[in-house]
């Protein structure tokens, strides 16, 4: 139940797939910040490509704009339990995406790639297999339940079998820095980097990270040798 002012200007949003078939659609002070809960939370987040917005002036007015849609529109995941008041609120469960991330998550233990003792998060491991955190949380439960992980808190896990973090490194050691490097960085070559910022102020400030460290620094000279 929301604790903020029933005269508020409300939105009513609607999510559609990429064959614009209408995922849900829901109300809020703040849509923006539901679907930032919707993509951790609903199985069918990653389903969704197109959003719109409408703003009611009030929330009784955005509660009335939502029930009537729902009736007409027909919303793939309904939310309609919220306005009636009764019975209990449904469970989605995304059942493929759930098998999805035991087959491949229980892979990859199986296979040596994560170390013994590693922590993985539900919500990272959602985003790796295209799933919402909740459907991930359920699959890692069902690995805990079969020995490869055991729960910590709050949707961590820890590996139970695999390599030590030693051997698991000195395996994997060959171009790590620069293996950590592409994934976190968009590597780019100088001209590339000019050709990005020719439009850019002077006075802009860039955070940048050298893939590769020159010999000689601007500003430097190269010692005799």
């Amino acid at each position: 139940m929301s604790h903020r002012p029933n005269n508020e200007p409300t939105a009513l949003y609607r999510l559609y797939d990429d064959s614009d078939v209408l995922l849900y659609l829901g109300i809020s002070f703040s849509p923006e910040a539901r679907w930032g809960q919707h993509r951790n939370e609903k199985h069918w987040a990653h389903q969704v490509v197109r959003t719109t917005v409408e703003w009611y002036p009030t929330r009784k007015a955005a509660l009335a704009a939502e029930e009537k849609a729902a009736a007409a529109e027909k919303p793939l995941h309904d939310s309609s339990w919220r306005k009636t008041g009764g019975g209990e609120r449904p469970m989605w469960l995304d059942l493929e995406g759930q098998q999805k991330v035991v087959d491949g998550l229980a892979q990859e233990i199986e296979h040596g790639q994560h170390w013994m003792g590693r922590v993985l998060m539900s919500g990272a491991v959602g985003k790796q297999f295209g799933v919402s955190r909740a459907t991930a949380s359920n699959a890692m439960r069902v690995l805990r339940d079969r020995g490869l992980l055991e729960y910590r808190h709050y949707g961590r896990y820890s590996v139970l079998e695999g390599p030590t973090k030693t051997d698991f490194d000195k395996q994997f050691e060959v171009a790590r820095e620069q293996r950590e490097l592409r994934q976190a960085y968009l590597v780019w070559t100088v001209a590339e980097l000019r050709e990005a910022m020719k439009d850019l102020p002077e006075d802009t400030l860039i955070s940048a990270r050298l893939a590769g460290r020159p010999s000689v620094l601007p500003g430097q000279t190269a010692p005799d040798k």
